[in-house]
């Protein structure tokens, strides 16, 4: 047996040679990965538990929405060994997902998640190549729904449970995700540069700095700090953060009239407000913390309806008025001059 592998029953298993153990940072036990049946046969399902216990749960990669995927792929193509599998496998998928009526941005979501897996798989070579690298995305339809203008988000702001105010006020002052202020520490508070960091707030597992801004600081001061407590937003009654906001929020947009107001709406108007403040694309990535700013342009800081041409107008308003004032004043130092 040459040093490609050894052989079991005339089949050959594959070592794992450095390649593949330098990038998963594992070390190799013999005989782990030919421990079970399935991964010696390279089934997808068990070479897709590979991946989640090496490379997503170290890195905390969205751990529980790539648990989801990984189960629903095991319940369409599980069983298949993982070199079986092509494009059209992807394709009947998509269809099934259809049929239960599934957005598009949900299923590019779930097929970012299978090509990066079979990224992965080729690096650690259980197989030569992806089958998903030409694959393209859905087409997604812009949300069409009312924009959340300062009226309807103070409307609703007006109908919260008064505990849950600073929790919301921060969400919509600094862009941040519910979970990750529903978690905010002290520690990450900086008073003095008047930011706030969430560790690893993003997807791609980097920690992002926000601003605070005046009404940011007034919603973190408006709580009182809970001794023995980490937590910014904690509940009285139990002394820890709270576990979820989603009640209090669906009862004060119903009361207000606004049923279609979702908590992540408040995001994208934070950045739709700070680009037509005229605040670069990049630094709004940054604060976001997107891997590449075509991100933060497609989802998060589009123009509300007339805000470019708005913004285009008053530039050339103000343009042209500097532009009069220069010559004016131009004008009068010649009259002078001839005075």
């Amino acid at each position: 047996m040459d040093d490609r592998g050894r052989s079991r029953n005339g089949v050959l298993v594959p070592e794992p040679n450095a390649r593949r153990l330098a990038l998963s940072g594992a070390t190799y036990q013999p005989g782990r990965l030919e421990s079970t049946a399935g991964v010696s046969a390279g089934l997808f399902r068990d070479i897709a538990e590979e991946y989640y216990q090496q490379w997503v749960l170290p890195r905390n990669k969205s751990a529980a929405s790539k648990r989801t995927f990984l189960e629903r792929f095991n319940e369409r193509f599980g069983h298949l060994p993982l070199r079986a599998i092509r494009l059209r496998h992807a394709d009947s998928y998509v269809a099934w997902r259809q049929e239960s009526e599934v957005a598009n941005a949900s299923i590019n979501r779930e097929l970012s998640c299978l090509r990066h897996f079979f990224e992965w798989a080729v690096d650690r070579e259980f197989i030569d190549r992806n089958p998903l690298a030409r694959i393209k995305r859905m087409q997604e339809q812009e949300w069409a729904g009312p924009r959340p203008t300062d009226e309807v988000v103070e409307g609703v702001f007006g109908k919260l449970d008064p505990r849950f105010l600073p929790v919301f006020v921060l969400i919509r002052e600094t862009g941040a995700r519910r979970g990750e202020v529903l978690g905010l520490q002290h520690w990450q508070i900086d008073r003095e540069r008047r930011v706030v960091t969430f560790a690893k707030r993003t997807k791609n597992g980097k920690n992002t700095i926000a601003p605070l801004t005046d009404r940011a600081l007034q919603a973190i001061d408006s709580v009182p700090v809970l001794p023995g407590c980490p937590y910014v937003f904690y509940n009285p009654e139990t002394g820890t953060r709270w576990c979820d906001a989603r009640k209090p929020w669906l009862a004060a947009r119903k009361a207000a009239g606004y049923p279609w107001l979702r908590v992540r709406d408040l995001r994208p108007a934070f950045g739709i407000e700070a680009s037509e403040d005229g605040v670069p694309m990049h630094f709004i990535q940054s604060v976001f913390g997107h891997g590449s700013v075509a991100v933060t342009e497609r989802y998060y800081a589009k123009f509300r309806p007339n805000g470019a041409a708005s913004a285009v107008r008053q530039a050339i308003e103000a343009a042209r008025k500097s532009k009069t004032l220069a010559q004016g004043l131009a004008q009068e130092e010649k009259i002078e001059g001839g005075a």
